[in-house]
């Protein structure tokens, strides 16, 4: 009997794959759905700071006075996480796997003060995206670290459930940073957000953007700071973007991570491919004579290398005299 069992923040998943946070999870349904197809677990639809705003704003030119206009600003916030909570209740209600909540935001007040709102709704963790993308030339290093240790402290003093951060990979160290979350509080750390990237239509000379969905080889770059990571650090390690079937799951697995984070994968080949992954995860296991992923999660990490100083060195070297 195949032990496919691992855990993450805090909840017992049946299998290392989660269903991430996407249209596929923004109504119970598509969770129960997702649970039929065997997945872990699943990360809510994102609740953006933007989207409660944009529902403000579109009153702005109808309220005269600045006391009105408070109060309609603090009512529609209000709604939506009415909005948000009442998914969080349907979709514990709906399926027995672990619900993770997500929020998105600009600033560190909205998770802050809005953040408990997701506990009490019953939801087993949650997920701070924090997708931030300096493009102020005065905002430092320092400072934009400084800004994710001190976000989580002052959520994690608002909540008991445990609590993932979501982060880019546009940092100097990435290993140091993940231990700076985990003494901040941190339960766990997705690597990585997928910053939709932008284009250029030539013939309109307009900005468009290109395909939000993932390649089966950007899985390389989660892969790798796993890698580095595993061992070093007591987080929960989750990957995210390039998980395409159960073969890259299990090289995240090797790599070290506690789970993978589909969603591409299930947008472009329907839910029910999560367990073609989960059997594909299944399959390598036998073969390879394994009875639970603990027997090598890690096995290909820096942390088990023979040559942990050379690890990654070694690797560039084989790369390139491969391609000389």
């Amino acid at each position: 009997m195949l032990d496919l069992s691992t855990v993450y923040l805090g909840q017992t998943l049946k299998n290392p794959i989660v269903a991430s946070s996407s249209s596929l999870t923004n109504t119970p349904e598509k969770v129960k759905k997702l649970e039929d197809a065997g997945v872990g677990a699943v990360s809510l639809r994102s609740i953006f700071e933007e989207e409660i705003e944009g529902e403000i704003e579109g009153l702005e030119r109808q309220v005269e006075h600045t006391e009105a206009w408070d109060y309609i600003r603090s009512a529609e916030m209000s709604h939506g996480l009415d909005d948000y909570r009442r998914l969080i209740r349907g979709c514990k209600e709906a399926v027995s796997i672990p619900v993770f909540a997500s929020m998105n935001a600009k600033s560190s007040s909205f998770w802050v003060d809005h953040v408990k709102v997701l506990e009490d709704a019953g939801a087993d963790g949650i997920e701070l995206n924090l997708s931030l993308l300096p493009v102020d030339h005065h905002d430092t290093e320092d400072k934009i670290i400084q800004f994710y240790v001190d976000t989580v402290k002052q959520v994690k003093q608002r909540i008991s459930v445990p609590l993932a951060v979501k982060i880019g990979y546009y940092f100097t160290s990435i290993p140091s940073l993940v231990d700076k979350l985990h003494f901040a509080g941190a339960t766990g750390v997705v690597m990585f957000n997928r910053f939709y990237q932008v284009d250029i239509d030539t013939n309109s000379e307009r900005l468009g953007r290109m395909s939000p969905i993932s390649s089966p080889t950007d899985y390389s770059i989660p892969m790798r700071w796993v890698m580095l990571c595993y061992g070093k650090t007591e987080i929960d390690l989750a990957t995210s973007s390039g998980v395409h079937d159960g073969e890259t799951v299990v090289k995240m697995l090797l790599a070290g991570a506690t789970v993978t984070q589909v969603c591409s994968a299930l947008l472009k080949n329907g839910v029910e491919y999560a367990e073609t992954m989960r059997t594909e995860l299944e399959s390598w296991m036998r073969q390879k004579g394994y009875s639970s992923i603990d027997q090598f999660r890690g096995k290909l990490s820096q942390k088990h290398s023979k040559r942990p100083k050379s690890f990654e060195r070694l690797q560039y070297v084989k790369t390139v005299a491969a391609h000389a």
